[in-house]
């Protein structure tokens, strides 16, 4: 993540500090999926394995019905290794929603520090990261699996809210702040407004089964129809 963003890093860290599932586990996940996501470090050859068989299982059992036992059993790795890296399946759980969100945080941090970016372009190269990852299959069912867990288990979806929709919220609120003269409209107010016209009405044609994922070209199209009405919208006129 750029240092050109200390108030974004910050607001992050603040929420870091709150996310936690009672043993601190989720904290030291926090830590770990932001040090991937700037680059600082990657998972293990033999930590990244587990997780990748963690995350297909996960997937086919849903979290209430895998366990590490049943995991190791199948996968052909040792529960000693397993648990050398996460302390529970709950942690290893949060482990698995936060490697998949790092290139998700990594790209939108990206584009957040671009401060001399044309608001216009900004936004658009935002949108098109959004809508390329959260209406794809496996985003989909890695979603569906945790709104799941969330209602048995509340801080599971409270700590995907904090890395993942909140972590949005804050690096396009960092992109109307660079451009704060161009609006009336406060930032996080806008961010909240802009990231909901982006993505409401595709995820939702998805999880209904109203067609297949966008391709590249149909997510442009969509996206800069939506940034030229919101510009329009929330943005003073020159």
């Amino acid at each position: 993540m750029s240092s050109a963003q200390p108030e974004l890093k910050e607001s992050l860290r603040r929420r870091d500090s709150a996310v936690g599932d009672g043993n601190g586990s989720a904290r030291g996940v926090g830590a770990l999926l932001h040090s991937f996501a700037e680059g600082r470090s990657k998972p293990k050859p033999k930590e990244q394995e587990v997780l990748d068989v963690a995350t297909n299982y996960f997937l086919a059992h849903g979290y209430q019905g895998a366990s590490i036992n049943a995991m190791a059993r199948s996968s052909g790795i040792s529960k000693e290794s397993i648990y050398r890296y996460f302390s529970s399946k709950k942690q290893l759980f949060e482990a698995v929603i936060g490697r998949e969100l790092a290139e998700y945080q990594a790209s939108v941090s990206r584009l957040s520090a671009e401060k001399t970016m044309d608001l216009r372009e900004a936004l658009i190269n935002l949108a098109e990261t959004v809508l390329a990852i959260a209406t794809t299959e496996r985003t989909l069912a890695l979603r569906r699996l945790i709104f799941d867990e969330a209602r048995r288990s509340p801080d599971v979806g409270q700590h995907y809210y904090k890395i993942g929709p909140e972590y949005a919220f804050a690096a396009v609120e960092e992109i109307f702040r660079s451009h704060n003269a161009d609006s009336d409209f406060d930032p996080a107010i806008m961010s909240r407004h802009f990231l909901a016209l982006v993505a409401w009405r595709p995820i939702l044609e998805r999880e209904c089964a109203l067609g297949p994922a966008p391709s590249r070209a149909q997510i442009r199209e969509r996206v800069e129809s939506i940034v030229a009405d919101f510009m329009k919208a929330f943005l003073k006129a020159k």
